[in-house]
């Protein structure tokens, strides 16, 4: 059977130039063969494979994806003249979580993914014995024949192909350690210091001697000038540290003995501090032990201020959610950033600097501001002592500031300028660069890339979502979708920002490499093509160990349990209940409700397509036994088309009408226009907890689902799509449960299940609280962003990426493809 040669389990894949192993042969033509197994696919399977793709050509049709395939394979097994077992089970597992499957005259291709993150694409013919491998590119070729036809894809076009950049980044082996890039880093630092430790330890010094803060060493000194002065220097302030009781402070008792030997302020506050830090620094030297180097390297003050972008959207702290683009990013960036000025500022206090950390969230001005704040420069962030929402202008071709909001599908125009106009405000604003820059969605990490390319920092991008995974065959027909999505300046811009990262976040494991069913948002990217623009035959890798999974957190400020009464505001309540779930409307809200004391069930989300609204009114219409236990309870920032003047916002308003006149839902429905500040988030979760409600979510994919843990954090028991991270985050049947939002019915029971039973709904509201508290909060994501930041800024420091060529690649692709697209838009 072909196998990929992704899956092969070496460290170091060959370098480009290797003739046997060619990623740069790859990339220029795109005809590298396959690697194929010498054992061969059992006769019995390839005859029932061929059997099923002839019925597949038979219905007419040329390219069958995901789902729709995994439904017609279990009719086929289904059927009375179907394989016997043991044929089946093989060819349910070889066609398990095939993407796609594309049928050209008498050939069928399929993608196949022998194990999660990997990919083999092959193709079978009616009268052959086995399956042949195919390449990428003639795989790629093939598919942008059937959208421009043979003559056009036959023409040499640009390949993208970013193998030969990564070639001496590890990669992950095991799919379990998917997202766990961190610790791949590690065990691969682990044998270098095993196979030479002088090279090692000349890396760590230097490191260590270039960190600075203001321009002043705050590790080592100038007294320290080679590895063997470094030793012995050491082994002297640990012996001279003996001296003092471990609670003597750094300040002035130390100082000034332990810098004359070259050691500075940041080992730690007191004697106690500093001996355990040292002691660990000397363990490093002296083992190959990569968790050892990764606490070391945790401990040390790298990080004091950071630079956080996020430019879409409406971004402000208060009457701003639920507005076009805004939403659950706005939440995510703010409670980000307070929890790393928290967790910054306890680890400079540890370590004995006398500073304090500043955290600021770049996002664009809008001077019409609709009675927000967004037209406001500087603005601090409430609950924080020194963090900053700083807002800069788009300007137009001839530099006056765009005084409207602006779509995040249309605002590549501005990017650039506006990162350039960003970077003078930024060094003003931290009176130097940054120690490590956050981008946030593809926008926000383009912006970063663009910034620390300049400034030369470290750059983490937080993904939160893939446009490309939520639009179908948005790459084979974004011509069709141009004037409205942008998706080749769209999925360039991801292209260009996520490779440049040093490292990147996900809230998930399916955000990176899905599950064994299907494709994860960033494999998606791994092989596409955009016929007549390139074609991409290594995208994202996301078995590289670059990718990280921190899960964000739910505020404990604001999401806490229903029966925490202590804490609640009984005016917030009753001011919610008669808002929301009173018999009638208040005004701006639509349908009464003839019995409000039914169990609510409750959704919250921007009336966007993927977040499935008007799906879920629509399964609740159809479904007579949930209309008689309960009620729907909608709160959307809008309920108008008067309100909007986004066409997927009116689209799905008018869905929502559509169903509610269809079902005869008034009576039964109660659909709020409101923009709620955290406190009234948090209160009507508790509030639909009070009353035995359920949390509702069912998006068509949902990266990760903060309003999940939120929703669980307050005691409200949640059913929640299984596309993207609410999988990860609910125990299904223990703390909540998931379902295709596609299967109406199923989705529908569910909820159910949950009002009808009383001993469920408790299991589950008991249960959510629980999961939240032991694995999602800010806390702990703070400082583990934090330990990742100073893990792969020595990283960067060592060129592990082989970031100048990187660099030049990248450069070369913005140059050539993403400006000149974005320069043909404004024209």
């Amino acid at each position: 059977m072909p196998t990929d040669s992704s899956t092969a389990t070496q460290d170091k894949p060959p370098a480009p130039s290797d003739p046997n192993h060619s990623s740069a042969a790859v990339a220029q033509n795109g005809n590298a063969a396959e690697v194929l197994n010498d054992e061969p696919t059992a006769p019995p399977v390839v005859e029932a494979t061929k059997r099923f793709f002839a019925g597949l050509k038979a219905s007419g049709d040329k390219l069958f994806l995901g789902h729709t395939l995994a439904a017609r394979l279990d009719e086929f097994l289904n059927q009375p003249h179907a394989p016997p077992q043991p044929v089946a089970r093989q060819l349910k597992k070889l066609l398990r979580g095939c993407p796609e499957v594309v049928i050209d005259g008498d050939l069928t291709y399929a993608v196949l993914r022998p194990s999660v993150g990997t990919k083999q694409i092959v193709r079978l013919h009616p009268s052959a014995h086995d399956f042949e491998s195919v390449s990428r590119g003639d795989y790629l070729q093939l598919k942008d024949a059937q959208i421009q036809g043979g003559e056009e894809a036959d023409k040499p076009g640009l390949v993208i192909d970013f193998t030969p950049y990564f070639r001496d980044l590890p990669l992950v082996t095991d799919a379990g350690e998917m997202g766990s890039g961190i610790s791949i880093l590690n065990r691969h630092l682990s044998a270098q210091m095993y196979q030479n430790p002088e090279r090692f330890r000349k890396a760590l010094v230097d490191f260590l001697k270039e960190t600075h803060l203001n321009s002043h060493n705050i590790l080592l000194n100038e007294q320290i000038r080679t590895v063997e002065e470094f030793a012995a220097e050491l082994a002297t302030v640990r012996s001279l540290l003996d001296d003092y009781d471990d609670s003597t402070p750094y300040e002035p008792e130390v100082a000034h003995e332990i810098r004359a030997h070259g050691f500075e302020a940041g080992w730690g506050a007191n004697v106690g501090r500093i001996s355990e830090t040292l002691r660990l620094l000397e363990q490093v030297l002296n083992s190959a032990d990569p968790a050892r180097f990764e606490e070391l390297l945790a401990r040390l003050p790298l990080v004091h201020n950071v630079l956080m972008v996020s430019p879409h959207g409406w971004f402000a702290q208060e009457g701003v959610l639920g507005r076009p683009d805004t939403g659950g990013q706005v939440t995510y960036v703010l409670d980000q950033a307070r929890a790393l000025e928290h967790e910054i500022n306890q680890r400079i206090a540890h370590s004995g600097l006398d500073v304090a950390a500043k955290v600021i969230v770049l996002t664009r001005l809008i001077p019409e501001a609709d009675g927000t704040t967004c037209n406001v420069p500087r603005e601090k962030i409430y609950g924080s002592e020194n963090a900053w929402i700083v807002r800069v202008p788009f300007r137009d071709e001839s530099g006056e500031v765009v005084p409207q909001w602006i779509s995040r599908f249309q605002l590549w125009p501005y990017v650039e300028s506006f990162a350039e106009e960003s970077r003078q405000v930024v060094v003003t604003e931290l009176m130097g660069k940054p120690d490590f820059i956050i981008g946030h969605y593809t926008d926000g990490n383009l912006v970063a890339h663009l910034l620390a390319d300049r400034l030369g920092t470290t750059h983490c991008a937080c993904v939160h979502a893939l446009e490309k995974t939520k639009y179908l065959l948005s790459d084979a027909h974004w011509g069709d979708l141009e004037e409205q999505y942008r998706f080749s300046m769209h999925f360039t811009a991801d292209l260009l920002s996520y490779n440049s990262a040093d490292f990147i976040v996900s809230s998930s494991f399916r955000e990176i490499a899905g599950t064994r069913d299907e494709m994860g948002m960033i494999e998606s990217y791994e092989l596409f093509s955009l016929p007549g623009l390139y074609r991409v035959q290594s995208g994202f890798n996301p078995r590289l160990a670059r990718h990280n999974i921190v899960p964000p957190g739910a505020s404990e400020e604001f999401f806490y349990p229903n029966h925490d009464h202590a804490r609640r505001v009984p005016q917030i309540t009753q001011s919610l209940a008669e808002r929301f779930l009173q018999a009638e409307p208040s005004e701006g809200n639509v349908g009464h409700l003839e019995n409000p004391e039914l169990p609510p069930i409750f959704a919250m989300a921007r009336m966007d397509k993927v977040k499935n609204l008007s799906g879920l009114v629509e399964m609740f219409g159809k479904h007579e036994k949930l209309r008689e236990q309960g009620n729907l309870l909608l709160v959307t920032s809008l309920n108008s088309v008067e309100a909007s003047n986004d066409p997927e916002e009116i689209e799905e308003v008018n869905r929502t009408y559509e169903f509610i006149d269809q079902y005869e839902l008034d009576g039964h429905i109660r659909w709020c226009a409101a923009r709620l500040d955290k406190t009234e988030t948090g209160e009507i979760y508790r509030l639909i907890a009070d009353r035995h409600g359920v949390f509702a979510q069912p998006a068509f994919m949902e990266t990760f689902g903060l309003t999940v843990i939120e929703a669980m954090a307050c005691g409200c028991p949640v059913i929640a799509t299984c596309f993207g991270g609410p999988s990860e985050i609910i125990l299904p049947g223990e703390c909540g449960d998931i379902a295709d939002p596609n299967d109406q019915q199923h989705f529908a029971d569910l909820l159910l299940g949950v009002i009808g039973n009383d001993e469920l709904w408790q299991r589950y509201h008991e249960e959510g609280i629980r999961r939240v508290a032991s694995a999602y909060t800010w806390r702990r994501h703070a400082s583990r962003l934090l330990s990742l930041a100073n893990v792969y800024s020595y990283w960067n420091h060592t060129d592990v990426m082989n970031r100048p060529a990187l660099d030049r690649y990248i450069h070369t692709l913005y140059h050539t493809v993403y400006r000149p697209r974005t320069q043909s838009m404004v024209q």
